[in-house]
């Protein structure tokens, strides 16, 4: 999830969204759960990591049959078979709020995974011109591969459900879960959060349902910017729904961000799931 000047129509040129990747990684990536909790003096409200209901943790897939990515995956502990949902961050996977998204589709009856479509920067990469060179050559073609390496990873686990899956992401993230619902026949549902922007042409296969959520007050994110995307959608039939929430800025649904707004992310969470469950099961 960006934040600063990193997404907006600057994720249409490859310079940008490495400078833009590159100053989340470099920056906010680093904030976690502590940051905000501590100002707030107490667990953020929608934190579920500690819940007994569902487990959780860092799993490694193969990609293209060679050396494998990671990714982080959660999962309900009762017996038994669950669709799952793909959660595409605009970050590293290490900032708390992505665990925790696949922890909250746990407990939604959901398996969880977020590919670690960063792989190719370091945990070592601690300056900008570090983290640029190290994902530069990996394009957004290679990105899409990595999703679709964490879809090919979920069919093969005994506890999902084979016949169709939903993918939601953040920002940049919103973007590529846009572009692989538009590619990849298994997706039932695409819940973008403050998506990156996407040209017509781009979406034009994009016809399951979609959900989009952004705040009034993305400095990043125009609300005109998700009114065309919402147009475009519309024009070629696709379902879609969009949820505005009043005052809220770039990130709001993640607790170690400055601009996390609790009730926002409970009632856009909320709407999520259901809408989850109405086309994913």
């Amino acid at each position: 999830m960006c934040t600063g000047d990193e997404c907006g129509a600057g994720y249409l040129n490859r310079r940008s969204f490495l400078a833009g990747a590159a100053a989340v990684i470099g920056g906010f990536g680093a904030l976690g759960e502590q940051g905000i909790a501590s100002e707030q003096g107490k667990t953020p409200e929608t934190r579920v990591l500690d819940d007994p209901k569902i487990q959780h943790g860092k799993v490694v897939f193969q990609h293209g049959g060679k050396e494998g990515i990671d990714g982080y995956l959660a999962r309900p502990k009762a017996e038994g078979r669950y669709p799952a949902v793909l959660v595409i961050a605009g970050n590293r996977i290490t900032e708390e709020y992505i665990p925790n998204t696949c922890a909250a589709l746990a407990l939604a009856g959901f398996v969880g995974l977020a590919p670690n479509i960063f792989h190719t920067v370091p945990e070592s990469a601690g300056n900008l011109e570090e983290i640029r060179k190290a994902f530069a050559a990996h394009t957004e073609a290679d990105t899409l591969s990595d999703i679709q390496a964490g879809a090919d990873y979920l069919r093969s686990l005994p506890f999902v459900k084979t016949d169709g899956m939903g993918i939601l992401g953040f920002c940049f993230g919103g973007r590529m879960a846009m572009l692989h619902g538009a590619r990849a026949r298994e997706i039932k549902a695409v819940v973008p959060f403050h998506p990156g922007p996407v040209t017509a042409a781009e979406i034009a296969q994009l016809k399951v349902p979609v959900q989009v959520h952004s705040g009034t007050a993305d400095r990043n994110v125009s609300v005109s910017s998700i009114r065309e995307l919402e147009k475009t959608l519309r024009a070629q039939s696709t379902p879609i729904e969009v949820f505005l929430y009043e005052g809220a800025d770039h990130g709001f649904l993640a607790y170690t961000r400055p601009y996390y707004q609790p009730d926002a992310a409970k009632l856009s969470w909320s709407r999520t799931t259901d809408f989850l469950r109405r086309h994913v099961k």
